[in-house]
């Protein structure tokens, strides 16, 4: 036991980090043999409490605050018989268990029986040895004459090697309180409660119906992502924010030091950017922010929420006022070439994003940076439509990507509508790529923050390499017309909507935004793994393909089929799906080399 502190005079913060600074030396110097001895045979697999069971009868490691209080073990149980403690703190009586640490963004489950013969409440946290004395968890439970089992579920917003478990005595009348079976164990990874997967998930969800381009889609995206990669570097101090660190202060007294809780820090985060940028669906997020707090850990409480909204709340207002002023509310006409071989409306619907290459971009140093040549390398247009290669590229789009066509294989027309998510009934080509990131990370069993990290870097370059793309399309010298034009004859694309009408997107051809996508989204992947031999099965959500999976052996076989998919489906030519699987390359890579650092 330790020896009586005398903490009349000195602050609540004061007399915390006076307490278990002393507690901590004396216990280390008289049980420092129990840092290294094995957990007993008779311990839960995992778990980080020594003697939780007290079935060999020691107390040790358990340490008490107050010399008054006694521990002994008797039936297999921890006996904690305490006194009358004056003033109003729990935490004036204490007794704990040092030598275990615990990890940011881990789950873990504390468990413990436990009764009184008085009814009582006690408060039970497990906080940091050291200044600042912040609790990861921190509950109050009632206790009675009955035992019973008590479970928590948490999520530790810290990593701290030197952690405590504590039950607080203090505040209270004499009592003889009984613990046993006591266990603090790391939960494995379950994407079901990760709320980056979640907000993902809501997110397209959202896509669906509305009639946005891909451009507006991704920016929407790698707001919502940075905005929760920020929330969670935060709260957890691990890792480098995109846009902002929120500054994390804590209250003066120990009632009050809990950290913000994770959860409710990057749920504040997403449901603030998205009810900002879709203020029309606030009911839809109303109910979605519902679910979410339904999901979050059952250990956290009413402290560690208000402060992690605070959080979650600040990184989105951060995100959203960066991009307030970017370009992309940008209108204005397009003018067209009006030459052979320039884009021009096939269906009599204008322009999409013409002045989306000159939107700030997220983390390229602007829209032009890694813009390709022209196609074929031609000067101009009639250079171009007198190259062999373009009269060979059209050839090969019209013989693959027509709607009548006999040559196009049954594999190459599944390929097609695949990859398309054109339609506004799917979550568009951006989406699709977010579905697959969430099919490797679960296969992979990512952790929270390795999600918000990953989720932001292929948000960011997706955002960027619509910027890129649509720089190459609108702002160079040849706005490339789609095969449509270039066949003309009745020719159609296989390309087609759901009531069976065939259509071309409404922008230029080169570069193609399927393929820039793509390449971006494989560049991070492969940086982010380490490797591009990672196996996942590809999903969709086009009409006409639903239901349909693709067993993909990597990162750029994906990448790949998605770029030339669009001449199957009769909507690009090759340089297009090439040009644009380079510049995406380039943009994903730089974007891994340069945001969301680990």
């Amino acid at each position: 036991m330790t020896p009586p502190i005398d903490t009349r005079h000195q602050r609540p913060a004061q007399q915390l980090r006076r307490l278990l600074s002393v507690v901590l030396a004396v216990v280390l110097a008289s049980t420092l043999t129990t840092v290294v001895r094995p957990a007993p045979a008779n311990a839960a697999a995992g778990n980080l409490i020594l003697n939780g069971t007290f079935d060999n009868g020691s107390t040790a490691p358990w340490w008490t605050r107050l010399a008054s209080t006694s521990t002994t073990v008797n039936a297999g149980q921890l006996r904690v018989r305490t006194s009358a403690t004056a003033g109003d703190n729990v935490w004036e009586d204490l007794v704990g268990h040092f030598e275990f640490g615990v990890t940011a963004a881990q789950p873990y489950r504390l468990q413990f029986d436990a009764s009184a013969d008085v009814s009582r409440d006690v408060r039970v946290s497990v906080s940091r040895a050291d200044t600042p004395f912040t609790s990861a968890f921190d509950r109050t439970v009632a206790l009675t004459s009955t035992t019973r089992r008590f479970t928590f579920d948490f999520t530790s917003p810290f990593g701290d090697p030197k952690a405590v478990l504590l039950f607080h005595f203090g505040n209270h009348a004499a009592s003889t309180v009984r613990l046993d079976n006591i266990s603090l164990t790391p939960l494995a990874i379950d994407p079901a409660t990760d709320p980056i997967l979640y907000w993902n998930g809501i997110l397209l969800g959202a896509f669906k119906g509305m009639e946005l381009p891909p451009t507006e889609l991704s920016r929407h995206a790698a707001i919502l992502h940075a905005a929760m990669q920020d929330a969670a570097v935060s709260v957890t101090g691990v890792g480098n924010p995109y846009r902002v660190r929120v500054p994390v202060s804590y209250p003066g007294t120990m009632d009050d030091v809990v950290a913000p809780s994770l959860h409710a820090a990057i749920d504040r985060a997403a449901f603030d950017v998205l009810t900002t940028l879709y203020p029309s669906r606030r009911t839809v997020f109303d109910g979605a922010y519902g679910t979410a707090v339904t999901r979050r850990p059952s250990g956290v409480n009413s402290a560690e929420v208000a402060r992690g909204e605070t959080v979650g709340a600040a990184a989105a207002a951060a995100n959203l006022q960066a991009r307030a002023n970017d370009g992309s509310s940008t209108t204005g006409g397009y003018a067209l070439d009006g030459v052979a071989g320039s884009w021009r409306p096939t269906d009599e619907k204008p322009a999409v994003s013409p002045n989306w290459g000159r939107v700030t971009p997220f983390a390229l140093t602007a829209g032009d940076q890694f813009r390709p040549g022209l196609p074929a390398d031609a000067d101009d247009y009639a250079d171009l439509l007198a190259t062999d290669e373009y009269r060979q590229q059209v050839e090969e789009v019209r013989t693959l990507g027509g709607r009548a066509t006999s040559l196009r294989t049954t594999e190459q027309t599944q390929i097609a509508f695949f990859w398309a998510n054109d339609l506004p009934v799917t979550y568009r080509p951006p989406g699709q790529l977010f579905a697959h990131t969430r099919i490797v990370s679960e296969q992979r069993k990512l952790g929270i923050l390795a999600n918000a990290r990953l989720f932001g870097l292929v948000a960011l370059a997706l955002a960027d390499a619509a910027i890129a793309a649509w720089d190459a399309k609108y702002l160079t010298k040849i706005d490339l017309w789609r095969p449509e034009t270039a066949i003309g004859n009745g020719w159609q694309p296989l390309s087609q909507d759901e009531a069976g009408v065939s259509f071309s997107p409404a922008f230029p051809a080169y570069i193609s935004g399927h393929a820039t996508f793509a390449g971006a989204w494989a560049a991070v992947m492969k940086a982010f793994f380490g490797t591009n031999a990672i196996a996942f099965d590809a999903t969709t959500d086009d009409p006409h393909a639903r239901g349909v999976t693709r067993r993909m052996n990597g990162f750029d076989e994906a990448a790949w089929e998605n770029a030339l998919s669009r001449i199957y489906l009769g909507v690009h030519y090759r340089f297009d799906a090439e040009a644009g699987m380079a510049t995406g390359n380039s943009v994903g890579a730089y974007v891994f080399a340069t945001r969301l650092r680990p």
